[in-house]
């Protein structure tokens, strides 16, 4: 396998990478991208099912694994690309493969056998051209400078730490690797709706110990649907005092919800405190982060109300986008400092219309959202900021654009709208 000695020295010391095993997985997706091209596919879902199909038409591989040796390799690989750990190291004997099989020599050595003379040259090249010409090696560059800027634009602190177990951000750091993601999470949006959780003084005085954090503070339309008018007013005037302290960015997140068929007394009540909270964000000249969750006349209801009280250059954070492409096209027309968050759901195939606006609208508005905890990339797994990277790294693959333009261009939008530096 001359191709593979040329592609993946052993001499770590020529590496621009910290340890062996991000070396490997970097090379290895460039690798696997290039081998997609010469087979005229999209790596690496495209390249999973070419594999399938080959597999189809083949002998029946007899029983195989991955040495131990290579496991280390494997997990790091699967990390690094932000999918499901192996279920085990062994290589199916029918072709019910997966994307990491094919880091398997004998799996790799039958996939380029399927290229002619001219694309097995080409291949073999790769390390020269990425060399000279700076090529990506998979979704990051090697001629970072550093780490990679992040911003996770929505995710709920008080929940958050609550699941962790912890009473401050700094100790889910090890949440995140930056050896691995090549990543810095340089701001994180904390977004504070329970009224019952908004923390104290001395609790706000201990988060801003953290520069990378800033808040919002709202009352969530589910929350205005469950309590009573004295509860209410009572919440009005703490998030009055709330908005003014050191800090704090936006209201929200703010809206409508009839997900869970709220009675018409109810859904009309979400109806005045929304209108209130966008009253008021205008007021305090704060940002607005938007909540819009149920049938798609509701979500025209919430733009309906925007365009009545909020000027067009307002500053809106339209959290969890899931919308119609309709809908954006219309939101974008009346406002001119809008922006979607686009969140894991991405990954999920839970809302089909999230794929749609990234590839007919692009990442021109987006910004990037964990909401963690609420949406963990793996079951039994807890969400949180750091996973922001998997949703630019599926937004990436969709574009077929580079991740570094993912990230910058999202960064940009989150200091944009909640005006960071």
């Amino acid at each position: 396998m001359t191709v593979l000695v040329r592609c993946h020295p052993t001499n770590a010391i020529d590496a621009t990478f910290k340890n062996r095993e991000v070396m490997y997985a970097e090379l290895m997706n460039g690798l696997l991208r290039e081998l997609a091209r010469s087979l005229g596919t999209s790596y690496p879902v495209g390249l999973e099912e070419k594999l399938n199909a080959i597999m189809r038409i083949r002998t029946q591989l007899p029983p195989t694994e991955f040495h131990i040796s290579e496991v280390k390799l494997v997990d790091s690989f699967l990390k690094l690309n932000c999918m499901e750990p192996a279920a085990d190291y062994k290589i199916p004997a029918t072709p019910l493969m997966e994307i990491y099989h094919i880091l398997h020599w004998k799996i790799l050595k039958n996939l380029i056998g399927y290229l002619n003379s001219d694309e097995q040259l080409w291949l073999l090249k790769f390390e020269e051209r990425k060399d000279k010409d700076g090529l990506q090696i998979g979704q990051l560059s090697t001629k970072l400078s550093g780490p990679l800027p992040i911003i996770d634009s929505h995710f709920h602190l008080d929940q958050l730490c609550r699941q962790m177990g912890s009473g401050a951000f700094q100790d889910l750091d090890d949440l995140g690797s930056q050896s691995i993601y090549k990543t810095e999470l340089k701001y994180a949006i904390a977004n504070f709706v329970f009224p019952s959780a908004w923390p104290n003084s001395a609790q706000r005085s201990e988060f801003r110990k953290d520069n990378r954090l800033r808040f919002t503070f709202g009352i969530h339309p589910k929350i205005i649907s469950s309590s009573s008018t004295s509860s209410l007013e009572h919440n009005w005037t703490d998030l009055q005092n709330l908005l003014k302290s050191t800090k704090t960015v936006a209201v929200g997140e703010i809206g409508l919800d009839d997900s869970t068929n709220p009675s018409r007394r109810d859904f009309n009540r979400q109806i005045t405190y929304f209108r209130k909270q966008l009253y008021l964000a205008a007021a305090l000249n704060l940002t607005i982060v938007i909540h819009s969750r149920g049938k798609p006349s509701l979500h025209e209801h919430v733009l309906a109300i925007l365009s009545e009280i909020c000027k067009p250059d307002q500053l809106i954070h339209w959290h969890c986008f899931t919308c119609s492409t309709q809908l954006y096209s219309a939101a974008v027309s009346q406002f001119s400092n809008i922006v979607f968050g686009i969140t894991p759901f991405i990954l999920k195939n839970r809302y089909s219309n999230i794929v749609e606006i990234v590839k007919t609208f692009g990442i021109t508005r987006l910004v990037l959202e964990s909401d963690a905890p609420y949406i963990p990339l793996h079951s039994h797994t807890i969400g949180n900021p750091y996973s922001v990277h998997a949703v630019a790294l599926k937004i990436s693959e969709l574009l077929q654009q580079p991740i570094e333009d993912v990230f910058k261009i999202t960064t940009e939008n989150s200091k944009k709208i909640y005006k960071l530096q």
